[in-house]
C-alpha cells in the first residue's frame, strides 16, 4: 500500500516533462505562440507561408497566415491537416502550396510589369511570394498575380465624362463591394423613385408581424393626388384594397393615390427611424410625395432591398417580383432588372431609376438626374446601364465553389487552366 502511495506523484511528475519536452506550439507571424496542443497525432514542416481555414477546403474562412515552421498535427484527412493555432484549431494544406483566388485578376509577366491575360476564381500552387505578389504557372507560362488586386475605375471615369454633372451614379458589386461613385452625392427631388424606400419599411414591418399584408383599406378623397397610376383612373373614392395590393401599386405602375393611402396607415415618425437605422439620411424625407434622393442614398436603398430579398423572409420574392414589374424602366440589361424609378418635371426635374441587376454577379446601379426623359435622355440611361454591365460581366464571375484538391490528382503540380475570352480558367 506504501509503494503505491510512493510512485503516484512520481508517475505525476514523469507525465508532466514528458509532455513539457513535446513543446508543441506554432508561431503566428506577430511571433506569438500556442501552449500545449492535446493528442498530437504527428509533427509536419511547411515550408512556405502559409494559410489556415475553418474547414479543410481553400474557399472556406480563413482564420490566419503563418511562417514557415514545424507543426503538430492533431488530425489529418487526405492532405488536409488540423493544427492548433493562436486564434484556436484550424486546418492548413500541407502537400503544396497552394491558394483560392476569389476573384478575377491580371496576369502579369513580371511585378508590376505587363499584362498578359487574366485568371479566374480559381485554386493555383505557388511557386514563389514576394510580400502579396505570387509567382504561379498558367497557360500563358509563368506569371504573377498581385493579391491586393481591384479592377481599375479609370475606364467608367473617363466614360463618364461625357456626361459631366448632368448624371449622377452609384455602382456596387454585391459580391465583393467594390464601388464606383460619379457625383454620387448630389441631390435630387426624390419624385416617384422614393417610393421603394417606403415600401422596403413596410415589408419589414410586416415581417415583425407589425402590420398584416391582407388588411383591407379603402380609397378616402382626402387620398387623392393626381400623376401617375391606376387608381384615380380606374376606381372611385370608396373603393377598397389590401395592404399587398397598394403595395404593388406604388411599385409596379408608381401608383400616387396608392402612396397615400400606406401613408395615411403607417405615418412618417417610424419610416425616418427606419431610414436612420439602415445608415440613411432622414431629413431627405419631406412629405414623402415630396423627398430628396441622392444616387449614394438610392444605392444603400437598393443594397438593403438585396440584403432582405436574399433574407429569404415571408415577403422578399414578393418585393422583388413588384421590383421586377416596374413599368417604366430606365436602367436595362441583359440579365434581369428589379428596379424603381421616377420622374417629374416640376421641383427642378427629376429623371431617376435605382436598380438591383441580377447578373452572374449581381450588383446595384443607380442613376439620377434632372433630365426631362426623352429620347436621348433615355439613351444616356441605356448607354450607361450597357457600360456598367460590361464592367461588371469582366471583372465579376458569381460565387464559385472550387473542388477539393483532394480529388485532383497529385501529379498534377500546377492547375490545369484553360483560356475563354482572354480569361483563363
Amino acid at each position: 500500500m506504501r509503494i503505491r502511495i510512493v510512485f503516484l506523484p512520481i508517475l505525476t511528475v514523469i507525465i508532466s516533462l514528458a509532455i513539457m519536452m513535446s513543446d508543441p506550439t506554432i508561431l503566428a507571424t506577430d511571433g506569438t505562440s500556442v501552449g500545449i496542443t492535446p493528442v498530437i497525432m504527428d509533427r509536419t514542416r511547411i515550408p512556405w507561408l502559409f494559410y489556415t481555414y475553418n474547414e479543410p477546403d481553400f474557399t472556406a474562412q480563413i482564420i490566419g497566415s503563418f511562417t514557415s515552421q514545424d507543426v503538430d498535427v492533431l488530425v489529418r484527412d487526405g492532405n488536409w491537416a488540423l493544427i492548433h493555432t493562436p486564434s484556436g484549431d484550424s486546418w492548413v494544406y500541407t502537400a503544396a502550396n497552394r491558394v483560392f483566388i476569389d476573384r478575377i485578376m491580371p496576369i502579369y509577366n513580371m511585378e508590376e510589369e505587363n499584362v498578359i491575360g487574366r485568371i479566374a476564381p480559381q485554386v493555383v500552387t505557388v511557386l514563389e511570394r514576394r510580400d502579396n505578389w505570387l509567382k504561379i504557372d498558367t497557360w500563358l507560362g509563368i506569371g504573377w498575380i498581385d493579391l491586393d488586386f481591384t479592377p481599375s475605375t479609370r475606364d467608367i471615369e473617363n466614360f463618364m465624362e461625357q456626361f459631366g454633372n448632368t448624371v449622377s451614379v452609384y455602382y456596387e458589386n454585391l459580391a465583393t463591394g467594390f464601388t464606383f461613385r460619379h457625383n454620387a452625392d448630389r441631390v435630387f427631388f426624390g419624385a416617384s423613385a422614393t417610393k421603394v424606400n417606403f415600401a422596403l419599411y413596410i415589408y419589414h414591418k410586416a415581417e415583425r408581424g407589425e402590420t398584416d399584408m391582407d388588411s383591407v383599406h379603402f380609397y378616402t378623397a382626402g387620398d387623392y393626388w393626381g400623376g401617375s397610376g391606376f387608381i384615380r383612373q380606374r376606381y372611385t373614392v370608396g373603393a377598397s384594397f389590401t395592404q399587398r395590393d397598394l403595395l404593388h401599386l406604388m411599385l409596379s405602375p408608381s401608383d400616387n393615390i396608392a402612396t397615400r393611402i400606406l401613408r395615411r396607415i403607417h405615418g412618417l415618425d417610424g419610416y425616418r427611424d427606419f431610414i436612420e437605422s439602415i445608415g440613411g439620411n432622414p431629413h431627405f424625407i419631406q412629405s414623402l410625395t415630396y423627398s430628396y434622393l441622392s444616387a449614394d442614398e438610392a444605392g444603400l436603398i437598393m443594397r438593403e432591398i438585396y440584403r432582405y430579398i436574399e433574407s429569404g423572409g415571408t415577403y422578399s420574392y414578393e418585393f422583388r417580383d413588384n421590383l421586377f414589374a416596374n413599368r417604366y424602366p430606365f436602367i436595362i440589361s441583359d440579365h434581369p432588372v428589379a428596379s424603381k424609378s421616377g420622374w417629374a418635371s416640376n421641383f427642378g426635374g427629376a429623371y431617376h431609376d435605382m436598380a438591383i441587376i441580377y447578373a452572374p454577379s449581381p450588383y446595384v446601379l443607380t442613376i439620377l438626374s434632372n433630365r426631362t426623359g426623352n429620347i436621348s435622355d433615355r439613351q444616356v440611361f441605356e448607354a450607361i446601364s450597357m457600360f456598367i454591365q460590361e464592367f461588371n460581366d469582366q471583372w465579376f464571375l458569381p460565387d464559385m465553389r472550387v473542388q477539393r484538391v483532394d480529388d485532383v490528382q497529385e501529379k498534377e503540380e500546377t492547375p490545369h487552366l484553360y483560356s475563354r475570352d482572354g480569361v483563363s480558367f
